[in-house]
């Protein structure tokens, strides 16, 4: 009876198996045909039994836009039923079943059919999460990367419409191998940095270094903290800088900057007191070879239309790639490279970079450089301290400079800060702790706050002594206290400058002499000669002066200690000279002709040398009078050294006092170069003559 029971229960298992599979069949028949009803019919009957097929089928279904029941959710629903049951369909099934064309390939590609149409739809949505969930619900399908690069494009641009280092930093946490990875990681550094630092102060700066060590603008941050603490450009500060921050990048150039601003002077003496000052600095062997090198003195030369420098032996000593070269002055030369100028150091290094218009030589630490015809300054280390924005520069005079800037006049200190605002018409430098200056047209001096030390009451000032002032209007001058108070009335047409005491008056065209108290000392007398500023002012007590047409010499009591029996005469030396009946000789201080007047004209002696004339050409006598070179030149010159330089109207040559010929007349130029030397220019080029040694220097032509 039980043999029986189960062979009825394994009969109606298999019949009903067979029912499921007939409805398959159907279904599969139906949606051939495109019967759409019945083969959704039967495919949901078979669900139960035979679910990968039939769930294939409905997906089949679901996924055509061809039916009323297109729902692509329930194509996604069912491909997945049919593939992850797949494995359950048995062998003898799916080669039935293969007929229909259920195969696991044909499962694969339903898959990506309806992939793509939820593709489709994500691109049409075109959203972040619309992306995603296509990711997530189709992880093999082609589209894939698509999908993934879709999401993280508008995810990135999300993030940079934010633009906070929160927002870049979330992106990257959420997609980690997003393709804009490396933009998202700058901006998000950027970003670091600029919420970090949104105020731009030091404190800021260093707390970005301290929380972001990795971040690409460390440097820059420190670049802002060593220009911040640096701002003021004083060596405290920079030394400050370098202790606070020994990390910084900078330090290495904020210790030249300190060194080059501390030995300003350039002296042995200020480089060995900065090694004192700071026995800390670490470019110890920078001191030791510019205290080597302070005291060598380098020559221009020229190679091929280029400069370049030589030592005293005329070794090379730095290449000759320069268009211009200028002295060595403060250890710094001006040089030139295609019309741009800049600055090096004796061992040819360019201190300030070659992108000026011009400039001049360095004065106490400090260079004016002209830029598109405006003037600034920079010091030693090339910081610009006053930007290239004036007209007009003047030279530092107790630590002040006056600037011309929208036709007005300020000054500034060496620091570039303005400390007397631009009010004025003209300015001049200070001295003694004022400065002349112009206002509406009216002359005064002010202190170095800008108050007024003489106000601008006459339209011409000018010092006389520390308590007395020449004033005028142009026309006729006195004397004034600095109060304005008049010492005496503007009645003279001219007043000179003090010198032994006395100073030049002019009153009713004649020359007299005033005291440092605006006395008049010696009574205007003397008749107004050429040049008499300069030729009538006391030297070594006495003042050549005319009278009546005849010349004299007095002293300072007014005293004729030269009678006025001459046409003319010299300044007042050993031996004078003097002009008479047309012809220049020679007295003595006791008025005693010593050479006798034979020349068409005639200078007073200088040393032991006189400079005279014969039909115009010039010729160098000695104190007998005789001639030791020959009138024959256009012009002889006394220079420093007991050398004459003598020129024809083309070439120069060099003479000695005692009218030896030291250089022969060859040269194109010839001046002095320094108190030691002269430079020499001809067709062979530029060389020296040393006056101490009397040997030339020549340019050696080596390690070119």
């Amino acid at each position: 009876m039980m043999r029986k029971l189960k062979f009825v229960l394994i009969f109606g298992f298999l019949t009903h198996n067979i029912a499921f599979a007939g409805k398959i069949d159907k279904g599969f028949t139906a949606l051939n045909v495109k019967d759409y009803f019945s083969a959704k019919t039967n495919f949901e009957k078979a669900l139960k039994k035979m679910k990968s097929p039939a769930a294939y089928g409905l997906a089949t279904i679901y996924s055509r836009n061809d039916n009323p029941f297109y729902s692509i959710d329930s194509a996604y629903l069912y491909i997945n039923r049919s593939k992850e049951s797949y494995t359950l369909v048995s062998q003898k099934s799916l080669q039935k079943l293969s007929v229909y064309g259920f195969t696991e390939e044909a499962i694969k590609e339903l898959m990506q059919t309806i992939s793509s149409s939820f593709f489709l739809k994500a691109k049409q949505q075109n959203s972040v999460a619309g992306f995603q969930k296509f990711i997530e619900m189709h992880p093999k399908a082609k589209e894939l990367n698509d999908a993934i690069y879709k999401r993280d494009s508008l995810a990135f641009e999300a993030a940079k419409f934010q633009n906070t280092a929160m927002e870049y930093a979330s992106f990257n946490t959420k997609y980690p191998k997003n393709a804009f990875l490396s933009q998202a990681n700058d901006l998000l550094m950027e970003a670091q940095f600029s919420e970090t630092t949104k105020n731009g102060t030091i404190q800021e700066h260093q707390t970005f270094l301290a929380a972001f060590p990795d971040n690409i603008y460390r440097e820059e941050a420190e670049d802002k903290i060593y220009q911040l603490s640096t701002k003021s450009n004083t060596v405290d500060k920079i030394y400050e800088f370098i202790k606070s921050n020994p990390n910084n990048h900078n330090v290495n150039t904020a210790w030249g900057r300190l060194y080059q601003l501390s030995v300003f002077e350039y002296s042995a003496q200020s480089i060995a007191d900065f090694s004192v000052e700071y026995p800390d600095y670490p470019f110890l062997e920078n001191l030791r070879s510019d205290l080597n090198s302070i005291d060598v003195q380098l020559f221009p030369f020229e190679n091929d239309g280029k400069f370049g420098y030589m030592d005293v032996y005329g070794k090379t000593i730095i290449q000759s790639t320069y268009s211009s070269t200028s002295q060595f002055k403060e250890g710094l030369a001006l040089v030139s490279q295609k019309d741009k100028y800049g600055y090096i150091n004796k061992k040819g290094e360019i201190v300030v970079p070659l992108k000026y218009d011009n400039g001049l030589d360095f004065e106490r630490g400090r260079a004016i450089i002209e830029k598109s015809d405006r003037y600034g300054m920079i010091d030693r280390t090339g910081v610009v301290v006053i930007s290239p924005d004036f007209e007009d520069l003047g030279n530092i005079s107790e630590d002040l400079i006056y600037g011309l800037k929208d036709s007005l006049f300020g000054y500034y200190n060496t620091m570039g800060k303005q400390v007397i605002s631009e009010r004025f018409t003209e300015a001049f430098s200070f001295s003694n702790g004022i400065a002349k200056v112009e206002e509406k047209g009216m002359q005064a001096f002010i202190d170095k706050k800008g108050k007024y030390a003489v106000h601008p009451a006459f339209k011409e000032v000018s010092l006389f002594t520390d308590s007395l002032l020449i004033y005028g209007n142009g026309d006729t001058y006195g004397f004034m206290k600095r109060s304005c108070e008049i010492v005496v009335p503007n009645k003279y047409e001219n007043i000179g400058e003090l010198s032994y005491g006395l100073a030049i008056v002019v009153e009713d065209g004649l020359i007299g002499y005033a005291n440092d108290r605006g006395d008049m000392i010696i009574q205007p007398a003397y008749d107004l000669i050429p040049n008499y500023l300069e030729r009538c002012q006391f030297k070594e007590g006495a003042a050549v002066v005319s009278k009546n047409g005849m010349y004299g010499i007095i002293n300072t009591k007014g005293t004729a200690i030269i009678p006025f029996k001459y046409d003319e005469l010299g300044h007042w030396a050993d031996l004078i000279a003097a002009r008479r009946k047309l012809k220049w000789g020679y007295i003595n201080r006791g008025n005693q002709y010593v050479i006798q007047p034979n020349f068409d004209f005639a200078e007073s002696f200088v040393g032991s040398v006189g400079l005279v004339e014969e039909v115009s050409l010039s010729g160098v006598i000695n104190r007998k009078g005789e001639k030791i070179i020959e009138t024959g030149y256009t012009n002889v010159e006394i220079i420093q050294k007991d050398y004459l330089i003598v020129n024809n109207g083309a070439l120069y040559g060099l003479f000695t006092m005692r009218g030896d010929q030291v250089l022969p007349m060859i040269y194109t130029s010839m001046r002095v170069f320094d108190e030691n030397y002269l430079i020499l220019v001809n067709t062979d080029g530029i060389s020296y003559f040393n006056c101490e040694t009397g040997k030339k220097l020549i340019w050696q032509g080596k390690n070119e």
